[in-house]
């Protein structure tokens, strides 16, 4: 939802699958929404939040050439492409998920459109395609990879996914604490289902007070910073509020 009322910084959930459950829309200020499939990316663009399209590495399998086709004939009403990506644990045919990620990478780079990327034990490689495209704007959605190669990405001016799951994943404690405030966003992955917990925007709020310990600062300046994160990935400033 963008719902901001100008009262303080809004929060932010920059990955969400609203076309999933859209009661999940007014539980943060600002919501970055992404897709599926080719059905879900035009769902998503009915929706009032920042849209991403694409199709997901886990749904490939069942995708066309004419969704690719298709889904770029929408990128005009589109804000990013997402949740697009590889992902080297759960799926199959990795050499038709590569096909596709490319074929996003080349419409991020030709229509100058941001990535909310997938990489699941694929970090490495998906980084590495960035460069190759000369992609600008890139966002690592729960970012769980090598913090060597997490040095790179921030080095790079790309931004990592801090997740609100790392209240139960002790381990993605450590990629918060490694990575710089200026390149973080914050999010949920709403409404997937992790270790029993259904992950909700709402629990960003909780994500806040986890960073703002963490960096030793006030919960307001690390909710300026994400939004202030959300504005240099879009390249541009969402409209927010208003009918």
């Amino acid at each position: 939802m963008l719902n901001w009322k100008g009262a303080g910084a809004p929060l932010v959930d920059a990955h969400v699958h609203l076309h999933e459950d859209p009661s999940m829309s007014n539980e943060v200020d600002v919501i970055v929404a992404v897709s599926d499939d080719l059905e879900s990316s035009k769902k998503t663009l009915e929706m009032n939040a920042i849209k991403c399209i694409g199709v997901h590495p886990w749904s490939v399998e069942e995708a066309s050439e004419k969704d690719l086709i298709e889904i770029e004939s929408l990128i005009e009403n589109a804000d990013c492409l997402g949740e697009v990506g590889l992902d080297n644990r759960y799926v199959r045919n990795k050499e038709k998920a590569r096909r596709f990620f490319e074929a996003f990478l080349r419409m991020s780079r030709e229509y100058d459109v941001p990535l909310n990327l997938h990489a699941l034990d694929a970090w490495r490689e998906v980084f590495d395609l960035l460069i190759k495209y000369d992609i600008k704007r890139a966002y690592f959605h729960w970012y769980n990879g090598p913090l060597d190669l997490l040095e790179e990405i921030v080095g790079q001016g790309y931004f990592i996914g801090i997740n609100a799951a790392i209240d139960i994943q002790r381990k993605h404690l450590k990629v918060l604490q490694a990575t710089p405030l200026k390149a973080i966003l914050t999010e949920s992955d709403g409404p997937y289902n992790y270790r029993g917990v259904v992950l909700r925007p709402s629990r960003v709020r909780k994500l806040i007070g986890i960073i703002s310990s963490d960096k030793g600062v006030s919960e307001e300046d690390v909710k300026n910073a994400v939004f202030l994160n959300l504005v240099r990935w879009l390249g541009k400033y969402p409209r927010i509020g208003g009918p």
